[in-house]
């Protein structure tokens, strides 16, 4: 009980560590454990070795690894870790330990009470995490694999110990390896990150003695110790950064030319449902609710009508069908693109500040084709779709601020998680530029 306390102890200790971490950091880092993404990184901590010795001596443990994300919440690890393990051999308990086993004598200097002696350890890793909230700043996984492990037990003078000086037993053993972990994203390709692994050695040597069923050396077959099989283990705690490579610049958004609407709002007044401090462009209408006026006669090439804030569930492209006004915002993009046989438009699709830029893109291009695809499910033809477009968090309807709650800075991302329609042709198949 109390290892198991040692190990959720310090595991919520790594965890909190994270996430002071998290607040420090520049709001402005994005994140995303994206899939297809490889980065390589190190960690350094300590080492706790459990075994048939007093556990209380902590060492040195550092490992490098490569990390590639099969699926967004999926990732593969292969890491080598190296370090030592320290433990106190008191002279009574040691020697009578190792003169059980392989006769009376010395064991290596280990010859004055509280000597600590020490194994050296490194294995090669191959794990698979599970990652939690893979598309936030800070994303924490569960972790577990196999490792390949090679130790060397010695005395405090860096001696072989005797079962290890006589090859009593194999030093490259199997074993498993479990814990959790976190990555915090400092930006884009740079995380700062961490875990608590505990090794499962599959060896009982690990200390240079066995209390399972095993003949020493020599003894004629007479068994040593009780018939309990126990397996050495150890836990490392580490903490470390990590480099993504392979992460696509996002793409540069298309550009539009600005033109002049039928509509001019000349003051801070509500003129036909339309606000003019959310007017941007003078070719851009931003409809505020279903009450809206959006039909417009032979509306201008070009012309912009963006229909922000609840169409769709924060990450996806699902319609948020919890919003009471969201069907009345599809009808009315229905309602715009649907006015004349002529006019053709060109949807586009946008996304909070959320996520990593290319993440975002790919997001909002998801959204533009869920919006035609609701369209053509609702009768349109697909011939007044001139074409989809992504613009991920680019052109934002608002300012994202962080200096404000956390229900107002929904409010403003829901604002720029939208979708836009902009003019292609128009109703007589003219420009009116």
């Amino acid at each position: 009980m109390n290892f198991m306390k040692h190990i959720i102890n310090r595991s919520v200790a790594l965890l909190v560590i994270g996430l002071i971490g998290l607040t420090s950091l520049s709001h402005t880092a994005h994140a995303q454990s994206k899939a297809g993404r490889i980065s390589f990184g190190f960690d350094g901590g300590g080492n706790k070795y459990y075994g048939n010795y007093t556990d209380n001596q902590f060492a040195f443990q550092g490992d490098a690894f490569i990390r590639w994300n099969i699926l967004d919440w999926l990732s593969l690890h292969a890491a080598y870790n190296g370090g030592e393990l320290k433990y106190k051999a008191t002279t009574d308990k040691s020697v009578a330990n190792e003169n059980a086993l392989f006769g009376a004598g010395s064991i290596g200097s280990a010859g004055t009470d509280g000597t600590v002696n020490h194994t050296r350890v490194g294995g090669w890793d191959l794990m698979a995490s599970v990652n939690v909230f893979p598309s936030q700043t800070f994303v924490p996984y569960f972790i577990g694999g196999i490792e390949a492990l090679n130790f060397e037990p010695n005395d405090a003078n860096d001696k072989n110990l005797k079962g290890n000086a006589i090859a009593a037993y194999s030093k490259n053993v199997m074993g498993g390896v479990f814990g959790v972990g976190f990555e915090l994203y400092i930006s884009p390709k740079v995380t700062f990150n961490g875990k608590v692994l505990l090794h499962l050695t599959g060896t009982d040597w690990i200390d240079d003695y066995s209390t399972g069923n095993t003949s020493a050396p020599g003894s004629g077959g007479t068994q040593v110790g009780n018939s309990t099989y126990a397996q050495d283990a150890f836990l490392n705690m580490g903490v470390g950064f990590s480099y993504y490579i392979f992460v696509p610049d996002a793409p540069e958004p298309i550009p539009t030319e600005p033109t002049v609407t039928e509509r001019t709002i000349i003051t801070h007044d509500v003129v036909h449902d339309v606000v003019q401090n959310n007017v941007y462009h003078t070719d851009t209408v931003f409809v505020q609710s279903p009450a809206d006026t959006v039909y417009i006669s032979n509306p201008k090439i070009n012309t912009i009508f963006n229909f922000p804030g609840t169409l769709f569930i924060v990450n996806t492209d699902q319609f948020n069908t919890t919003e009471p006004n969201n069907i009345g915002n599809l009808l009315q993009i229905k309602r715009l693109v649907d006015q004349c046989p002529a006019l053709r438009v060109e949807i586009q699709g946008y996304a909070s500040e959320e996520g990593t830029p290319e993440h975002n893109m790919e997001l909002s291009e998801r959204r533009a084709n869920r919006i035609k695809s609701w369209l053509m499910e609702q009768g349109v033809s697909s011939n007044k779709i001139a074409r989809t477009v992504g613009f991920g968090e680019t052109h934002t309807a608002v300012v994202e601020r962080h200096d404000v709650s956390a229900k107002v800075l929904e409010a403003e991302r829901a604002q720029n998680r939208r979708i836009a329609v902009k003019v292609v042709e128009t109703c007589n198949n003219e420009s009116t530029r």
